[in-house]
């Protein structure tokens, strides 16, 4: 593991940084794990997990934007009783469309980490992701200099616009890495989630983009994606045993662009029974850049079963307000976790 760690830290030092565009981001960082860190693989109290996320922001103003994504994982099997790690798989699909030209983003991404216990109660994983992605954009819907018409004093679309673009789309792959540490309030492996022991902390960082690569329309220039960091913590704390409360911050660098967001909440229990839970949510969560002020968002988390569902609102508190109204854009995640049942002879830590 000590060797996992240097090459992953010699890695990252390697990778060095520029930018001219930023990646997707949710709100709610803690529903969307691929895109937080890849080494959040496996990491769940489960065996399988789905996520679903989709945002749609700033409808009252002209240009809108949209994001989707979708993921999955799950942990392999370890029958090897004196092991003491376990790997797990998973895929991620991403999409993201702004603007009046539709500039998309499609990635497709494959995940895996691998988790050794340190100590009955700490984990570490290391996670790995490699991503293809296509980028693109229509020039139709677009105006530029050349086709200012004076005689009418507007934009003209059937003047020639003067620009020559070698190409309207572009594909290349994504690199991630990233590690994240977990301690967990158990001993060693539960059975099945009766939810008796609900306390955890995972504090990692992820990597993402690490190759730089080129996303340039036209083959003359380079348009090298800048590395992301990705530092965060997402903390439960069960205070009775029919409430918890959490906290979660995310940390995101790439370039000139920075960005910070906490989200504190309350959680309470109504039937712990296995297969049956119920579960109800609110949080208040605030996100923040150079500029300090963003947007806050509150969000309402129900759980029925296997099944989490939860929607939030941004409110716009940036200078852009003057042309949102405040108003910034809804957020839905949905996630589905199958639960875990440890079988004799198998490594497989609840987590």
């Amino acid at each position: 593991m000590r060797r996992i760690l240097y090459l992953w830290l010699l890695a990252t030092c390697m990778v060095s940084t520029g930018l001219l565009a930023q990646d997707l981001h949710f709100s709610q960082v803690g529903n969307s794990p691929a895109n937080l860190n890849p080494a959040l693989t496996g990491i769940f109290r489960g065996n399988l997990r789905l996520a679903g996320n989709y945002r749609s922001q700033w409808n009252t103003v002209p240009v809108e934007y949209l994001t989707f994504s979708a993921s999955g994982d799950f942990k392999l099997p370890n029958q090897n009783p004196n092991s003491n790690g376990f790997f797990a798989l998973g895929a991620s699909f991403n999409y993201d469309q702004a603007g009046y030209s539709k500039l998309y983003l499609v990635n497709g991404s494959l995940n895996g980490s691998y988790t050794r216990r340190l100590h009955p109660r700490v984990f570490l994983t290391a996670g790995l992701q490699l991503g293809a992605n296509n980028r693109g954009f229509k020039i139709d819907p677009l105006l530029f200099n050349n086709q200012y018409d004076r005689s009418t004093s507007e934009g003209n679309p059937s003047l020639p616009s003067g620009e020559d673009f070698s190409s309207y789309r572009n594909s290349f792959f994504t690199l991630g890495t990233g590690l994240n540490f977990r301690w967990q309030d158990y001993g060693n492996c539960e059975i099945i989630n009766t939810l008796k022991k609900r306390s955890y902390l995972d504090v990692g960082i992820g990597l993402f983009n690490v190759n730089r690569p080129d996303q340039a329309f036209d083959d003359s220039e380079k348009a090298r994606i800048s590395l992301r960091l990705s530092p965060y913590f997402l903390g439960n704390l069960m205070v009775d045993e029919d409430w918890d409360a959490f906290l979660n911050g995310n940390f995101q660098f790439q370039g000139p662009y920075k960005e910070w967001l906490l989200a504190v909440g309350a959680r309470a229990y109504f039937d712990k029974t296995p297969g049956r839970q119920i579960s109800l949510a609110a949080s208040l969560g605030y996100r923040f850049n150079n500029e300090f002020a963003d947007a806050f968002f509150p969000a309402l988390e129900v759980q029925y079963g296997p099944v989490y569902g939860t929607l939030s609102y941004d409110f716009n508190i940036s200078d852009y307000k003057v042309a949102t109204g405040r108003k910034g854009g809804w957020e839905l995640s949905v996630r589905y976790m199958l639960g875990g049942v440890c079988i004799n002879n198998y490594f497989c830590p609840l987590l």
